[in-house]
């Protein structure tokens, strides 16, 4: 007799009960994929313990829904629904999850939330036909049709354009949201941070809804500003360390400099299958592939903080935000300091930072009090200095192979801003 419900064992929440849809759903090709999708990237480069995937989170965000849905006391229908927004919120991502999604958007001007909703709505498959042959199971735009679920509520959910309730669209993507919750906790624990020490029930406790909107109590305020400065410590400690984003720029430009390169069949790769690849087209591609296995990564070799840059300065740094003008600088730097191709890469990564988390910055959480509601910024001045909090600490930053580390640390300053 099949099982009707199943427990998952997680470090962070405990256990997790599956049972419905989610049976369903936890065997889609789009979640077991996720088992081989690190949930941090290169981050167990820098620390050793953050080898968590995608799906682990996955639960973890479907866990946090479906708490925050039982606090509010949504409906039966209503929950089931935000928690499987959550749990498929994810599916969409690419190896080593948002490290190649700046070529995606180049090429195609979509990121791995677009690919989410395609998933979704069965416009896209995540596998090829001869895996199809062997998994046999049904994929979730298949599974959710089957239990009756609309598509494309899902997909308006994770795509945070929901119009019947407001409050669905804040549950997963607002200044605070479930989403981040799991995420902040899963990766402080799994990367040994202490930033991610968080009263989760303390702020579900404090949880409303008003005129459709979700909001907390005044008495929620402290639990928030603790989430939102753990955000900041995580991006600026842990997501934008240096050499984690040195790694992720190795693998970016080893993708780059590919022939004939199609982003949607590099998004179907999990990790393993990304790395393989790289070293099955040798050259250039193969020696990025076996420095990341070995960690032997470029190294920084000139980064300034917008601080110190006089104002001719940053209105450079903003023509290299274009990624046609940033190529163009490091041929020059190339060319100039007798740098082989591919050995320089130039991050500025403000606007990268700010489309793969839109929500670095938002600080706008809605308190209820007295029958007024307000931003927590009228509360408290911490969201005011969030926002000012530079991460990360560079503007713009130099890496290269460390051979010529020296020749362009003496040089790069007078070449990016003559």
């Amino acid at each position: 007799m099949q099982e009707n419900n199943k427990t998952i064992r997680d470090p962070i929440h405990g256990d997790i009960k599956l049972e419905g849809i989610f049976l369903d759903l936890i065997e889609s090709p789009e979640i077991q994929r996720l088992h081989n999708i690190k949930q941090l990237g290169f981050a167990h480069l820098v620390f050793p313990g953050a080898h968590h995937t995608r799906l682990e989170h996955s639960l973890g965000a479907y866990f946090m829904a479906s708490k925050a849905a039982e606090s509010l006391d949504l409906e039966e229908s209503e929950k089931e629904l935000i928690s499987i927004s959550a749990f498929l919120h994810d599916i969409g991502h690419g190896p080593f999850s948002h490290t190649l999604e700046s070529i995606l958007r180049d090429a195609l001007d979509v990121d791995h939330v677009d690919l989410t909703e395609k998933l979704v709505l069965g416009d896209h498959a995540i596998f090829d036909e001869k895996e199809k042959d062997i998994i046999l199971t049904q994929g979730v735009f298949d599974i959710l049709h089957k239990h009756g679920i609309d598509n494309h509520k899902v997909a308006d959910i994770i795509k945070s354009r929901y119009k019947e309730k407001e409050y669905f669209n804040q549950l997963l993507n607002s200044s605070v949201d479930v989403d981040q919750l799991d995420y902040l906790i899963r990766d402080a624990y799994y990367t040994g941070v202490s930033y991610g020490i968080i009263d989760i029930d303390r702020f579900l406790n404090t949880l409303i809804i008003h005129d459709d909107k979700l909001m907390i109590n005044k008495k929620g305020i402290g639990t928030v500003e603790n989430i939102l400065m753990a955000r900041s410590l995580m991006y600026s400690s842990v997501y934008y360390h240096k050499t984690v984003r040195i790694a992720e720029l190795m693998l970016s430009k080893a993708i780059e400099l590919l022939k004939d390169k199609d982003p949607f069949e590099l998004f179907k790769m999990t990790d393993g299958e990304l790395l393989n690849f790289l070293k099955s087209c040798g050259g250039y591609q193969y020696e990025i592939g076996t420095r990341l296995k070995f960690r032997r990564l470029f190294k920084q070799a000139y980064s300034v903080s917008i601080k110190d840059l006089e104002e001719n300065q940053i209105e450079l740094v903003k023509e290299l935000n274009n990624l046609e003008k940033r190529r163009e600088k490091e041929i020059e730097l190339e060319e100039k300091l007798g740098i082989p191709k591919g050995k320089i890469i130039i991050d500025v990564p403000y606007t990268e930072l700010h489309l793969s988390e839109p929500r670095i910055e938002l600080t706008n959480t809605l308190v209820y009090e007295n029958e007024q509601i307000k931003e927590l910024d009228y509360f408290s001045p911490l969201g005011e200095a969030i926002k000012h909090r530079d991460i990360p600490e560079w503007v713009i930053m130099i890496a290269v192979d460390n051979k010529y580390r020296d020749k362009v640390s003496s040089k790069a300053k007078d070449i990016l801003f003559n």
